[in-house]
């Protein structure tokens, strides 16, 4: 739509355990990765404009149709007015609370096919933070959310014509 910036959003967690990689070690060597059984995780949501800006937050609670329509406002006051933004099928995500906050924020959305997370580029994103900490065990929450505020400013940056076009 002409006037329209096109923002992409989506959700990711990262846990407290470590993301098992295959690598290279030498013959006969037995080597250990520490585990962690623990569940606690790291939630946030992140949005990509059609010029390769990005807007990554953090979020303390669950996603649910709430924290969605918080993060949209943020959105909206981030990248500006007349957004297009695509999205997948999550529950808050099609909730009719988000969709009506939207409307009245003067938001189109746009709905990725179900199943399709290749078509998000976000999922590009999410796939250099779990590369980016293979094979590492992070404690605790707090060191998941350091290394992430270490490892954000530095994704490649995306290019969304490439996954929509």
């Amino acid at each position: 739509m002409p006037g329209y910036r096109i923002v992409a959003i989506n959700q990711h967690t990262e846990a407290v355990a470590t993301n098992q990689k295959p690598d290279w070690f030498p013959v006969n060597s037995r080597p250990r990765l520490p585990v962690s059984g623990a569940r606690r995780k790291v939630n946030m949501l992140g949005a990509v404009s059609d010029d390769g800006e990005r807007f990554i937050a953090l979020t303390p609670n669950q996603f649910n149709a709430e924290v969605a329509k918080h993060f949209l406002r943020a959105v909206r006051q981030e990248f500006g007015e007349n957004l297009t933004i695509v999205l997948d099928n999550a529950s808050y995500f099609i909730a009719k609370a988000l969709k009506k906050q939207a409307a009245a924020d003067g938001l189109l959305l746009e709905y990725l096919p179900s199943h399709s997370p290749e078509m998000n580029p976000l999922e590009n994103c999410w796939r250099q933070l779990r590369e980016g900490r293979a094979n590492q065990l992070f404690q605790t929450a707090n060191g998941v959310k350091e290394y992430l505020l270490a490892a954000l400013p530095t994704l490649r940056s995306l290019q969304i014509y490439e996954y929509l076009c």
